[in-house]
């Protein structure tokens, strides 16, 4: 019965309310860690992607370059046939 008693003295507003803020403390720490990391991967993949912007630009540089090259070999072909 005292083991009875003393639960009852633990199970007050006060005490009852401090666990729940603990708790909720505990979720919303747990949140802002997924959150974290969801915006970490974000960031990453953005970063990912500008880089391959910016390697599909050069990229498209050297093949307009290519074909300028290969356009005008193909031309002095034709007039040397000529």
């Amino acid at each position: 019965m005292k083991n009875v008693l003393r639960i009852q003295n633990y199970l007050n507003f006060q005490n009852l309310t401090f666990f729940g803020l603990v708790i909720l403390a505990y979720q919303n720490y747990e949140t802002r860690n997924k959150l974290n990391e969801i915006n970490s991967n974000l960031e990453y993949a953005l970063f990912e992607l500008d880089e391959t912007k910016k390697e599909a630009i050069e990229a498209n540089k050297y093949a307009k370059s290519a074909n300028t090259m290969a356009f005008s070999i193909f031309s002095e072909i034709e007039s040397e046939k000529k």
